[in-house]
């Protein structure tokens, strides 16, 4: 038993509702790490989703099947106010048929879809808890907001912002996504050979990395269009007496990869902003599960997002491998860029501002052989996988009903 009476010890029977199981994002990768971290303690786990809005809509599935839960298909979880009618008959429906499922818990992983957790909740008597991996989707959430509705932010400021939009402020716990830290190694020199060899990339080429989606509000275009600033340093520095090698030759121009699923409604802007680039300036590669031997091909990673991020997976992600991050100073990124690594952080919407933490970054990155276990170490002491898990967890079981 912990201080406030909430029985730790007992097995929970706990329904996953997330909206697709491929893992196009930070998101969808703590859902599948999470699942089995429960999975793992003991937990019954049952996951309903639908996944008919992913690029690939049966990507994912093999993972959570391997872990032998069982798997359904959620209606449509999206709600609209011309159709509020319609879409709380469909939900309700959906809540009859949890009741069956005899859960002690439903735990959303799409904030944006409150509306079709609560009424599932409402009609099923289960609790709900609603993870806040990003900015409220609704300006008032309060008649949202009732019953045994418990809220899981994974940051102060996501706590402060789904407060602000009516979230009472006791029902909402801090419970900080977390990285396994073994998963993500540091990478030493014959990794990193490797790693550029396999795609295509000299060994000496100064390589930078984002990974995810590949759209604006991610800050990819911003991104994009502060690579012209950064080629034309490149440029001006090797012109220098003092950006020569100590052969005699050029540093070499350093390349952007992007790597993450391109949606057909951000297609055109990402690729326009790609052509105005110098050819072989950007390498661009599809989406994949396993990121490590990519990051362990970066010298920096940069994750721009222009709307602020919930926490910032990629940030903990690449810093545990090793490699120095450049992100937005603002939302959860930031919060983790802290102390010594806030000189890291920048105005993404800033072009000039971007392309000068990238090539600081890099220069950095080069020259401080210190700079990639500290950057592990930071992220092993305050974003370990058993902190996070244990903070879920506690969530979890105070919410479930007795």
């Amino acid at each position: 038993m912990t201080g406030d009476g909430v029985d730790q010890g007992r097995t929970l029977r706990i329904g996953v509702l997330t909206a697709g199981l491929a893992i196009t994002g930070g998101l969808e990768r703590c859902v599948l790490e999470d699942t089995t971290e429960l999975v793992a303690a003991g937990h019954d786990v049952e996951v309903w989703h639908r996944n008919a809005t992913a690029p690939r809509p049966e990507d994912g599935r093999a993972a959570f099947e391997e872990l032998g839960v069982p798997l359904a298909e959620a209606p449509d979880p999206r709600f609209s106010v011309r159709t509020a009618l319609v879409d709380v008959a469909r939900f309700a429906r959906f809540g009859l048929r949890l009741r069956r499922s005899h859960l002690d818990v439903l735990w959303l992983n799409r904030p944006e879809h409150l509306p079709f957790g609560r009424v599932v909740s409402m009609v099923s008597g289960v609790p709900l808890g609603v993870h806040l991996h990003h900015l409220p989707n609704y300006h008032r959430i309060r008649p949202m907001a009732g019953g045994r509705t418990g809220f899981l932010a994974v940051s102060h400021s996501m706590a402060a912002a789904w407060g602000a939009a009516g979230a009472p402020a006791r029902s909402i716990r801090l419970v900080p996504n977390g990285v396994d830290t073994a998963a993500f190694p540091a990478a030493d020199t014959t990794d990193t050979h490797h790693a550029k060899a396999a795609l295509g990339i000299d060994e000496h080429t100064p390589t930078v990395l984002y990974y995810g989606r590949l759209t604006r509000s991610k800050g990819v275009v911003a991104l994009l269009e502060a690579w012209h600033h950064v080629l034309a340093r490149a440029t001006a520095d090797a012109l220098t007496p003092a950006g020569r090698s100590s052969c005699g030759t050029m540093p070499r121009t350093p390349l952007l990869v992007l790597a993450g699923a391109l949606y057909p409604e951000e297609a055109p802007a990402v690729e326009r902003a790609i052509a105005a680039l110098p050819d072989g300036a950007v390498l661009v590669l599809p989406e994949r599960d396993d990121v490590v031997p990519l990051l362990h091909a970066a010298d920096l990673v940069v994750a721009p997002s222009i709307e602020p991020e919930g926490f910032g997976r990629v940030v903990v992600e690449a810093m545990s491998t090793g490699v120095p991050v450049v992100a937005a100073a603002s939302g959860g990124t930031a919060e983790i860029l802290a102390d010594e690594w806030a000189r890291f952080t920048v105005d993404p919407t800033d072009a000039v501002a971007l392309a000068g933490k990238i090539v600081d970054g890099l220069d950095e990155a080069a020259h401080d052989a210190t700079l990639g276990a500290r950057a592990r170490r930071w992220v092993d002491e305050r974003y370990g996988r058993a902190a996070h898990v244990g903070a879920l967890l506690r969530a979890l079981h105070s919410l479930a009903r007795r």
